[in-house]
């Protein structure tokens, strides 16, 4: 017969067998909720990754079909091309990842689908015209609008998509935190039972109860990697997020000084306990000028830069120092190494657009130098397209405002501006004169020295007028040898005054071609607002019609709106044969 030590022995030994069954099957049941979890984070994982490819590869394409339609080479296709080939599988792929889920997802899929393929057929149908048509009905088509808005559909339908999917992940990562925590508070109490039974089991309970901790000591450290694995997937999401805010805002159009400063502030956002500059290169002086900073990067750092100071734009790809023993930059080279210095080129296809420094002067950053040149890399990549895209954008209106063979503003900058200067005029109740210039018997220097002469005369005098007006002075070419200077602020008086100079500096100048020099002089009509004229052709209006009259007084002379040339022509020729 049992004794009721025996009794209570065997009862303790009951549960402390069920216990211990009970807490071994505590590791394999956690086992599979976190596999479960990983399981579901895996697919959704995939279904974002799906969905940011899709608008990777459109973007990709819409770049290529931007370069060709800009240059009209093939060789820009090439993005296009594989992105364009890469999409049906991408599509189909997102159909399938999908198609275990729920109706309003699925649906959502569908008309991301869609969406891609119209703004694919849009891309496809603009490549065809710039092809077959030329640059001026591609850029008509592309004008419209019509494939923003299928880009914007589309990139509103992936983020819609996506914010979603970071909710399940959210949902996901709770239920895994509540799981967890049940499992170490049932780990918990059942330490403290088999505390209970130590004294009834001895040896054999305080093995068993080992074991359970040591158990326990296992599913927290799971459950720790877990958490830390949970915040570095937050503030990856969360990186994620910000990068492609800074490209959408990247993307809108913006000047140089708008993008820079764009670029410091995210920088200071992604790249956080540290300091840098950008530094943008200009190839007129063939130095890096610093043009943004964050951080300790607005007082430390050089406001000129030699590109040779730099191993990073030396070498072409980032450049890292993290300790004195490492290749360091000349314009960093008197600072203590005790964090890191990342030098990474602003490159966009193959042109040097400038530079990025990053820097931490804390030693518990040198670690993170890895990871923060991976994140700073991004960045370099998206503002280096950024600036390419911005001084295109620069590019393209300077071709459409400016003469491309002397440099001068073009007649339709010249109609804009001077309605513009003639309202403000109006407005300040001040004078506008506008001076008209020709080249004369300029068909003459063509048939006698040819175009090339020609050419070096209407840049070489376009440059004449350019060097002698005020910086407020506008100097457009109207066509032919036909020039025109608007004087905001300038009474006739002294536009006359301004017009005698320009004559005798035109008179003065000497083109060198082949052996002989060719010489020139000019004729100048000079009208004024108010007094010849109350609009902007009336004024232009004036200024020609005393610009013939200087041509019938002889030429190589000043006549003002309304003047009287005789004394003009006999001053004038006393100058000539003086």
């Amino acid at each position: 017969m049992l004794t009721q030590y025996q009794k209570r022995l065997t009862a303790g030994a009951l549960i402390a067998a069920v216990v211990m069954c009970i807490t071994a099957a505590v590791p394999p049941l956690s086992l599979g909720w976190v596999n479960e979890t990983r399981h579901a984070r895996e697919v959704v994982d995939r279904q974002v990754q799906s969905l940011r490819r899709v608008e990777s590869l459109v973007v990709d394409a819409e770049t290529g079909q931007r370069g060709y339609i800009v240059t009209g080479r093939e060789d820009f296709l090439e993005t296009y091309n594989v992105a364009m080939a890469e999409l049906p599988p991408e599509l189909s792929r997102l159909e399938s990842r999908y198609a275990g889920e729920s109706t309003e997802a699925r649906e959502l899929v569908t008309r991301i689908v869609a969406s891609t393929r119209l703004k694919v057929a849009d891309l496809q149908r603009n490549v065809e015209l710039r092809r077959r048509d030329g640059f001026e009905a591609a850029q008509q088509a592309v004008s419209s609008g019509t494939g923003k808005r299928y880009m914007d559909d589309l990139r509103r339908l992936v983020d819609g998509l996506v914010a979603r999917r970071v909710e399940e992940l959210a949902d996901i990562d709770a239920e895994l935190t509540r799981k967890v925590t049940w499992s170490i508070a049932f780990s918990l109490g059942s330490t403290l039972l088999t505390f209970a039974l130590l004294f009834y089991l001895g040896r054999v309970i305080l093995h068993s109860m080992r074991a359970r901790e040591r158990a326990a000591d296992a599913l927290r450290a799971t459950s720790a990697q877990l958490e830390e694995g949970v915040a570095a997937l937050q503030r990856r999401n969360d990186e994620v997020l910000s990068l492609g805010e800074m490209s959408r805002v990247l993307q809108t159009e913006m000047s140089l000084v708008e993008a820079l400063e764009v670029t410091s502030l995210y920088c200071h956002r992604l790249l956080p306990a540290t300091s840098g500059a950008v530094y943008l290169f200009r190839n007129s002086a063939d130095v890096l000028e610093h043009a943004g900073a964050w951080g300790e990067g607005a007082t430390r750092h050089e406001a000129m830069m030699e590109p040779s100071a730099c191993w990073g734009l030396r070498r072409g790809q980032t450049h890292v120092c993290t300790s004195p023993s490492d290749l360091r930059c000349r314009h960093y080279a008197d600072s203590a190494i005790t964090g890191f210095h990342l030098c990474l080129p602003l490159m966009a296809y193959g042109e040097v657009m400038g530079q990025l420094h990053v820097w931490s002067d804390d030693p518990a950053a040198k670690p993170a130098a890895a990871a923060t040149a991976l994140m700073a890399q991004t960045i370099a990549e998206q503002v280096a397209l950024s600036l390419s895209n911005a001084k295109l954008r620069q590019v393209l209106r300077d071709q459409s405002i400016k003469d491309p063979l002397t440099g001068m503003y073009n007649r339709r900058y010249m109609e804009e501006t001077l309605a513009r200067e003639l309202l403000r005029a109006q407005r300040t109740q001040s004078s506008l004169s506008v001076v008209v210039v020709d080249l004369d018997h300029f068909k003459k220097v063509n048939d006698t020295h040819g175009h090339a002469a020609g050419d070096a005369v209407l840049k070489g005098t376009g440059q004449c007028l350019q060097g002698a007006v005020r910086a407020s002075d506008i100097a457009c070419r109207l066509g032919g040898e036909e020039f025109i200077l608007i004087l905001p602020e300038c009474p006739r008086d002294d536009a006359v005054q301004k017009a005698e100079d320009l004559c005798a500096r035109v008179r003065g100048l000497s083109f060198r071609e082949a052996a002989s020099a060719v010489r020139v002089t000019a004729s100048f009509g000079v009208a004024a607002f108010p007094s010849d004229g109350s609009t902007a052709a009336a004024v232009v209006e004036a200024a020609d019609a005393a610009l013939y009259q200087a041509k019938r007084s002889g030429r190589n002379r000043v006549v003002a709106a309304g003047q009287q040339v005789a004394d003009m022509a006999a001053r004038t020729f006393a100058e000539t044969t003086r």
